[in-house]
């Protein structure tokens, strides 16, 4: 018999209700999509949504878990969310916002939700009253494999373990004295031994009683025992715990060897972990759905992850087995993972319940023979995509008739194809058109069989609601350095290197083509040089540690027969180029680093937020430095320009210039004050923005503090203009004077747009939105939590505010990058914002959450240098649409997902309706050039040949860089369309979603 599922739709509203939060065409695609599921599950076990990130994926999951919450309501069973550690929280965080924007009149107010940390928390969690009981258990993906930690519960084994053996007097005593310290009580005075005895004597279920009157718990707390630990005692081998409770020394144990005590402890705890684990083998628990987002990490089997839901073996019992009705996984990258490991995900259905009457349609064994005929199909269609790839791997130029004219290299690609699939002239010919054939008949074959267990959508190519704007603007090579780039069908070129620092590029050259003549080897050495000088001389050092993240590519640094001659070239390379010490003007004239430092600072001069991203770790300090540097120095030449000041020889005056300008927009008593107070608080004093009345005095500190600083100051105010260089001065009194001064900063603030045509009011709108839906979940948060004590941490809005206020504060250059430096004083000096920012691995998580959030919103920092590590997971759309790849990739999915960072429903992009800015410089002729070009081959046979192999060495990257790319016309007939969901017909000339520059 099916679940009785079906989509709530008369309480849910994913496009917001009252105010629209996102695009309709977006809302009404995820409604969708939310129905199907359910649909699906009402017969199967599970099924997998990988739409594209950004798409939204997560507001899906969440209509269906209030679905099925609402239709499951009776049976007091909870849904459970399982996600990786580090979204726990961002997922609590979006299902408040889903309750409060997505459902209509309150309509879940009555849901309760909370976070598990252990298996012991979850089980507490499942034994509340009915009345009680949690309808929503977020957990972590490490919840399960989790040991045992709770104290309360390894003292009730040893009550449980009691019970199944004989003590004598002497025995017992010696318990009631180790018994605290077994379980790592012992500082805790108020279980005395007597406390211990009274307990060993009493039912486990009775012990929050006796603990309270011994005001060891407080009433309010949990009870400190499961009921379902005490239901399966009779079930558990409880033999090595009884050994170890009659064997106790007779000492104390302070009194006894630390080696002896050490022993004790340890065979007690290994005793306890055995009974626990057996215990979570056997413990009956049931819940209507699972969602697992980051499904993808479910792909081996001997991940702890996967032997949740799968056995190892016949031997093996699956610890989450029979515990689930149905199953929802979630993962953007489906085809990243071979078509076997995609099938490893989907095999984890297999652990549902099919004993129940809810059970899907069909056995065990029909789903596995189900899995199988899918495995079958896909294999085929794997290897008919890697014929037709080693055969169109053959293709050459000189194979394509008349040379091509620039920018024309797949539009003759397609007219030969079309010749050649119409008549072949030879046998390679007839070979290349059977691959094809094949790859798409055994294609269409296994996208049936796959499409009920996987929905994917790709994003549409143009922004909503325009109509030929597309929704991102590639710029590849050169183009970073063109400002009016924006060409579809660009031609695409490498970044010159000049002359004068060309002779380390050739040797590299020279060094690469010797090493492709031997198998398996890798030139880090020359990607380094590709990305900066410095990760150069870091890549000789230290190889496997001079990337921020594991690119997951194997690859030998080098054969033994050619370690000498690298390590020679390497020493040339090493004399030619800047050293670490060298002046940080040679150094910066790198080609890639200065074209990336002078995009991004002419796009911060625009008024832009940039976000850049690279691999190495010396990469991203040497990117920091130098836009940090130019950045000041740019606000100093500006400045400087319109004061008539020489910014080289009379930079101590223009600083001075500004310092005094700062403080006059600074002193309260100024009428430029008093005119920014005045602006923005009439933007927070609409009715829509009541909400925000609690936090006003935060909200105009941390917004004055921009219109406060001298990048404001530099770039939009007209110093130009004596009369406004009058106003602006510190003792000026005069009322005509002072009006001219106070329209010039209006006219800033109220009309003066960026590059994407926002004013800064217009921005203070969107972040005022922003703050206000924040204060509204912290309210929610507050009313369902009124019985406990107030959490900062508990309040979004103040985390956000006082993320934001740490980049808030003016300090020395000496101080520029130190934001735990607290500098009230008031001495007249040049002060600087933190503008530019850097994070990656070492970083501490609390600084990279804090960066977030304060990079999403319209004030400081305004460019953020990342390695990987913001790769995934984050939100920096909201106020940002223009990123950099400064390092590219060999694997075409971390690129995506790094740009999914800004690519997102609700992003600026969005709002503004302008394209979302993607660069991908490379170096002409380079090691760059080469990954490039692999990259661009292969994010066309991405979803062609599933799961590829990524192993770049130097002779396997040097032929898929001579490839000719494969047309993303013939690419998207290849494709699996596994979408439950059709929108709009594209509009006449769009470029399609899979569909990227001319290459």
């Amino acid at each position: 018999m099916p679940v009785d599922w079906s989509i709530a739709g008369e309480i849910i509203e994913l496009e917001g209700v009252g105010k629209a939060q996102i695009n309709p065409a977006d809302a009404q695609r995820q409604a969708e999509t939310a129905r199907v599921i359910l649909e699906r599950l009402l017969m199967q076990p599970g099924v997998l949504l990988a739409d594209e990130v950004g798409m939204g994926k997560t507001y899906v999951a969440m209509a269906v878990v209030a679905s099925v919450i609402a239709s499951t309501r009776r049976t007091h069973c909870p849904v459970v969310v399982m996600v990786p550690a580090g979204l726990r929280q961002k997922w609590q965080r979006d299902w408040e916002q889903f309750k409060t924007h997505c459902v209509r009149n309150h309509a879940l107010d009555w849901v309760r939700d909370e976070y598990a940390h252990s298996p012991t928390e979850f089980f507490k969690l499942l034994d509340d009253r009915a009345d009680r009981r949690t309808h929503l258990v977020f957990i972590t993906t490490g919840c399960f494999s989790r040991g045992l930690n709770d104290p309360w519960v390894k003292l009730a084994m040893i009550r449980l373990a009691r019970g199944m053996t004989k003590l004598s007097d002497t025995q017992k005593r010696r318990l009631y004295r180790w018994a605290a310290d077994l379980v790592r009580q012992f500082s805790n005075y108020r279980l005395t031994e007597e406390v211990t005895r009274r307990l060993m004597h009493s039912d486990v279920l009775d012990w929050k009683r006796i603990l309270v009157a011994e005001n060891i718990l407080a009433e309010e707390n949990d009870d400190p025992i499961p009921d379902r630990l005490a239901r399966d005692t009779h079930r558990i081998d409880w033999t090595a715990l009884c050994t170890i409770l009659r064997e106790l020394p007779g000492w104390r144990p302070e009194s006894v060897k630390p080696s002896l005590r050490k022993q004790v402890r340890r065979r007690f705890s290994d005793a306890c972990h055995n009974a626990y684990k057996q215990w979570l083998d056997l413990v009956r628990w049931r819940s209507p759905l699972l969602i697992l987002d980051e499904a993808h990490h479910a792909k081996n089997d001997s991940t702890r992850l996967a032997q949740l839901f799968r056995q190892g073996s016949e031997d093996d019992v699956a610890l989450l087995k029979d515990k689930f009705d149905r199953m929802l996984f979630l993962t953007a990258t489906p085809f990243q993972l071979g078509h076997q490991e995609l099938i490893r995900v989907l095999r984890s259905f297999v652990a549902v319940r099919w004993s129940s009457k809810d059970a899907p349609a069909g056995s065990r064994e029909e789903f596995r023979a189900t899995m199988i005929k899918l495995e079958q199909a896909l294999d085929r269609n794997r290897l008919a995509g890697r014929r037709f790839d080693r055969n169109w791997g053959r293709l050459r130029a000189h194979m394509l008739g008349s040379p091509a004219q620039e920018g024309d290299e797949e539009k003759q690609v397609l007219q030969w194809w079309s010749r050649v699939e119409a008549v072949q002239t030879d046998a390679w010919e007839q070979e290349i058109v059977q691959a094809y054939q094949d790859c798409s008949a055994t294609k269409e074959h296994a996208e049936k069989l796959l499409k009920p267990w996987l929905i994917r959508h790709n994003r549409l190519p143009l922004l909503p609601g325009t109509a030929a704007i597309p929704r991102r603007n590639v710029l590849v090579g050169k183009a970073i350095g063109n400002s009016c780039a924006g060409d579809p069908r660009q031609v695409v070129e490498g970044l010159p290197i000049h002359e004068r620092a060309l002779l380390p590029f050739l040797i590299t050259a020279r060094a690469q083509g010797q090493l492709t003549q031997s198998a398996n080897t890798r030139a880090f050495f020359a990607e380094g040089l590709a990305s900066s000088y410095e990760a150069f001389h870091h890549t000789r050092d230290g190889r496997s540690t001079t990337k921020d993240f594991d690119d997951g590519l194997t690859a030998k640094t080098e054969a033994s027969s050619w370690l000498v001659p690298t390590q020679w070239y390497e020493e040339q390379i090493a004399r030619l180029i800047p050293s670490h010490e060298a002046p940080r003007e040679l150094r910066m004239a790198h080609p890639k680093i200065l074209a990336t430092v002078q995009r991004a600072v002419d796009l911060w001069l625009a008024g832009e937020k940039v976000l850049v991203f690279c691999f190495y770790i010396q990469t991203a300090r040497a990117l920091a430095e130098h836009l940090r540097e130019e950045v000041n120095q740019r606000i100093i030449n500006i400045a400087g320009e319109k004061l008539g000041l020489d910014a080289r020889r009379q930079s101590p005056e223009v600083q001075s210039w500004l310092a005094r300008i700062v403080r006059r927009l600074s002193d309260v008593e100024s009428p430029f004050n008093r005119e920014i107070l005045s602006l923005l608080g009439a933007a927070m004093d609409k009715p829509n923005y009541a909400i925000l009345r609690g936090y006003r005095e935060q909200l105009l500190g941390v917004l004055m503090a921009y219109f406060r600083s001298p990048a404001f100051v530099a770039r939009y105010l007209p110093l130009n203009d004596p009369l406004v260089r009058d106003a602006l001065g510190e003792r000026e009194t005069r009322r005509n004077i002072i009006a001219g001064g106070i329209d010039a900063l209006r006219h800033a603030i109220l009309e003066e747009k960026d590059s994407s045509n926002q004013t800064y009011l217009g921005r203070i709108g969107q972040f005022l939105d922003f703050a206000s839906e924040l204060a509204e979940r912290a309210e929610r948060r507050l009313a369902l939590k009124e019985h406990e004590e107030s959490d900062e941490s508990e309040n979004p809005l103040l985390e956000y505010l006082n993320a934001v206020s740490i980049y808030s504060k003016p300090r020395r250059l000496d101080y520029a990058d130190d934001d735990s430096v607290e500098d009230e004083t008031d001495d007249g000096s040049y002060r600087v914002m933190p503008l530019v920012r850097m994070v990656y691995g070492e970083t501490k998580t609390v600084i990279r959450d804090r960066l977030m959030l304060a990079f999403n919103s319209p004030l400081f920092p305004e460019i953020l240098v990342s390695s990987s590590v913001m790769g995934e997971g984050v939100d920096l759309h909201r106020f940002c649409r223009h990123i950099i790849h400064h390092d590219l990739c060999w694997n075409p999915s971390t690129l995506e997902q790094r740009t999914g960072r800004l690519d997102r429903v609700r992003c600026k992009a969005e709002v503004c309706s302008r394209s979302i800015e993607v660069y991908e410089p490379f170096l002409a002729g380079s090691a760059d050039e080469k990954m490039f070009r692999v990259l661009r081959d292969r994010e066309r046979w991405f979803q062609v040949v599933m799961g590829q192999k990524f192993e770049f060495d130097e002779a396997t990257s040097e032929a898929i860089a001579c490839r000719l790319p494969l047309p993303s016309e013939l690419a998207r007939t290849l494709t699996f369309s596994l979408s439950c969901w059709s929108d709009r017909p594209y509009a006449p000339g769009a470029r399609h979603p899979d569909e990227g520059v001319e290459r």
